[in-house]
């Protein structure tokens, strides 16, 4: 996906920029040309104001997004998610986030099996896209705290460069 919004918006960075902040925040354009988080309508000079440029920018984006089909199919079906990483700590949770190279197998997995070795249960994994985020992290929330010698056996996943638990 990535590598046919870089080809087609490569002669126009800024439009690269705001559908890429589309797909990391979940926001979708539909056919009336306007921005959605779920059935929220979120204007134009908003996001305009956020990444710090014209609001017409934004509509030449949409634009652009609802003449191909294939763009259109992905940028109409995104949705939003929670991200729990933030809140976990109030809800008594735990956090795991782990820094690894995106061309190793497995390390989901892995680290999957870890945590349930040791009998808790995993509430949320959110996996960067590295295309989409300068410094990747595999996020894991937890339903307790993390035992801080499972650091050692997360460590040592094929893969694994670092490791932080919260």
């Amino acid at each position: 996906m990535w590598k046919d919004i870089e080809r087609y918006f490569k002669s126009s960075p800024k439009r690269r920029e705001v559908a890429s902040l589309f797909l990391m925040l979940g926001l979708s354009v539909r056919d009336d040309g306007r921005v959605y988080c779920l059935d929220i309508e979120v204007p134009h000079t908003k996001i305009a104001d956020t990444l710090g440029i014209d609001r017409r920018v934004i509509r030449e984006t949409i634009t652009d997004i609802l003449e191909d089909s294939h763009l259109r199919g992905v940028f109409s079906a995104l949705q939003p998610r929670a991200f729990m990483r933030d809140a976990a700590g109030a809800l008594g949770w735990g956090v795991i986030e782990v820094e690894a190279s995106s061309e190793s197998v497995g390390i989901v997995a892995n680290v999957a099996t870890i945590i349930a070795a040791e009998n808790i249960s995993i509430r949320q994994v959110v996996a960067d896209d590295p295309l989409l985020y300068p410094a990747p992290k595999l996020t894991i929330v937890t339903e307790q705290k993390i035992p801080s010698h499972l650091l050692e056996d997360i460590l040592r996943v094929p893969g694994v460069r670092k490791v932080s638990i919260y």
